[in-house]
């Protein structure tokens, strides 16, 4: 695939996450990637997305909307994810 087709990069980038085949993670998230401004690195980045599969197993990214103007990129996402359900002193 082209490098500079992003629709078909972004979206191969999401049907990894949503098939957990987190080993090609460092296929499209950097080395130092940052989140929320903080360096986490790919390891803690993957520590971070396998931890919201096992808070929510039934997680699924669904694009419902996807503007590439590169380099930038922007979607809209669908969740039909159920949180697991919390005692009611949680509430």
């Amino acid at each position: 695939m082209p490098d500079n087709d992003l629709p078909t990069i972004y979206r191969a980038y999401i049907d990894c996450l949503n098939g957990q085949d987190f080993d090609r993670l460092g296929q499209f998230v950097h080395d130092d990637v940052e989140y929320n401004g903080e360096r986490i690195g790919i390891h803690g980045y993957r520590e971070m997305i396998e931890g919201d599969f096992v808070a929510i197993p039934d997680l699924f990214f669904d694009v419902r909307l996807l503007v590439c103007d590169p380099p930038v990129v922007a979607s809209r996402f669908a969740s039909t994810a159920h949180p697991p359900v919390c005692c009611s002193g949680c509430l």
